[in-house]
């Protein structure tokens, strides 16, 4: 079921190709659905006959490298086309595939080469489920590194023309790739120490290298270039210039499969890869919360200060993935679980936030903050959605994204990793999320204006209800999203605590 959710997009990439219909790519993101579905049945059939530390209930694998002999497939190098199903790539796949069907139907896309676009929107999905379902870290990073080509080629044809639009997708391209190159050293030299080390094969499988642990120097060196590639990856401070010229200039539906899927790559492969290097994540804990809690703070001030739309959603963004990255520091059973629960309402979040603003500047056809009044008199279902994935960005209770904060806060509180000031920067932020994020809903919605747009489409109401019913629900029933998140997160917390302090 694994393989047939990260094949469908790459068939369908082929038929569109063909075929350049839109009605292609619609008809494979709804079977993407189906089939997440099914698998989603099928886990929870398996998910009650694991053990509790089972990493994933639903797996699949064959060697990449190897040869046929007398006793049968011999592998010189243990490197796998290996993925596997945990509760929070569960989430995330099925969140990702639901985006999907929603852009497929969104009828803000203007192709000028479908032929070749709607293939590159398949290709981003398929890589990205490519990216959290794998188990192995070249696959993974196969993955994580292979969705950057159809995106810049996706920002080259449909964002800005000129000279502007090609530095912008040369930017994206090259932060993102440079950024992954430690990452790739690292499994080299950490695939190669472990065999030197335990006389074993050149392994790249996530389990071998649980089971091998590295020195706690190397896993110092490597464990940096890992932190390197998520941190540029989530597009957090220092290392954010991508993300502030990506939404300044890219079509907003663009920047969806950025926000939505890209920077969720990061987020996953940093949460699963935190085990694997256990001393070198206590001792660079503190440092990287520190960084984090300096880029929600920092972003978030510099939300507060912006006269536009498009640069008002990117520091927000910014601010808002720093929380993923302080969950992921403080290395707590609430915090981990938490960070992954609010990946996943992020991704939600930043589809249904971007498409909104997409709307407006459709109509309005300018994203200057003081020309835009008074929307609420004349598109009362824009003003009621935009309430809602607003206030669940602030973190209301009741909202998806309030059950994450709260973890992440109460987990940061108890952490060994972190120093007390993370915890006071975790609850600044979520305060001055919503400094800069009501004033702007009181001056876009219920200001005094002569503007009239039309209210949103029925080609527009119906994918943002559905992502806005999305919030509603799960901020008041967590509860099964999160049990199957913990079941994955909590034991490997607890490993790497008894590793590093001895507690249980």
């Amino acid at each position: 079921m694994i393989l047939w959710w990260i094949v469908i997009p790459f068939v369908g990439a082929i038929f569109s190709a063909f075929l350049a219909k839109r009605f292609v790519w619609q008809v494979f993101a709804i079977l993407q659905v189906i089939v997440g579905a099914f698998m989603a049945y099928f886990y929870f059939l398996r998910a009650p006959l694991e053990v509790t530390h089972a990493l994933h209930t639903l797996s699949f694998s064959v060697p990449w490298w190897g040869f046929p002999s007398a006793s049968g497939w011999v592998t010189r190098y243990h490197i796998q086309l290996f993925w596997g199903a945990d509760g929070t790539a569960l989430w995330l796949a099925s969140v990702s595939s639901l985006i999907g069907l929603i852009l497929s139907f969104w009828p803000g896309w203007h192709f000028n080469q479908p032929r070749l676009q709607i293939p590159a929107l398949l290709l981003v999905q398929g890589f990205a489920l490519w990216g959290f379902f794998a188990y192995d870290l070249i696959t993974f990073f196969v993955g994580f590194e292979a969705v950057l080509l159809p995106m810049y080629y996706l920002l080259l044809t449909t964002g800005r023309e000129g000279e502007e639009g090609r530095r912008v997708a040369l930017e994206f391209l090259l932060y993102t790739f440079l950024g992954s190159v430690p990452m790739l050293g690292g499994i080299v030299y950490g695939a190669a120490e472990i065999s030197h080390v335990y006389g074993v094969p050149f392994t790249t499988n996530y389990l071998d290298w649980l089971k091998y642990p590295l020195s706690p120097m190397t896993q110092q060196w490597v464990y940096g270039g890992f932190i390197l590639a998520f941190w540029v990856k989530l597009g957090l401070f220092p290392l954010h210039g991508w993300v502030l010229s990506l939404y300044r200039y890219a079509p907003l539906p663009v920047i969806v499969l950025s926000s939505a899927l890209l920077t969720k790559l990061g987020g996953i492969g940093w949460l699963r890869m935190v085990a694997v290097f256990p001393q070198a994540h206590f001792m660079l804990a503190p440092y990287v919360g520190g960084m984090a809690a300096v880029s929600l703070m920092g972003a978030g001030l510099g939300a507060y200060f912006q006269k536009t739309l498009r640069n008002w959603l990117s520091y927000g963004t910014i601010s808002h993935l720093s929380f993923i990255a302080i969950g992921i520091a403080a290395t707590s059973p609430a915090s981990i679980s938490g960070a992954a629960w609010y990946m996943i309402n992020h991704a939600v979040i930043a589809a249904a936030h971007l498409l909104l603003i997409a709307s407006i500047l459709e109509r309005v056809e300018s994203d200057e903050i003081e020309k835009i009044r008074g929307l609420a008199r004349s598109m009362p279902q824009l003003t009621t959605l935009w309430m809602i994935v607003a206030l669940a960005s602030v973190g209301l209770p009741g909202l998806s994204q309030f059950p994450a904060e709260f973890l992440i806060i109460t987990g940061t509180y108890v952490s060994y990793a972190v120093r007390r000031i993370v915890f006071l920067a975790a609850i600044g932020g979520v305060v001055l999320s919503a400094l800069y994020t009501l004033p702007i809903l009181r001056k876009v919605l219920f200001g005094t204006s002569s503007l009239k747009p039309d209210d949103l489409n029925r080609g527009e109401a119906i994918p943002l209800w559905i992502l806005g019913s999305w919030i509603v629900i799960t901020g008041f029933v967590a509860a099964p999203f999160l049990s199957e998140i913990q079941r994955t997160t909590t034991p490997l917390v607890q490993a790497i605590l008894y590793q590093v302090l001895g507690v249980r």
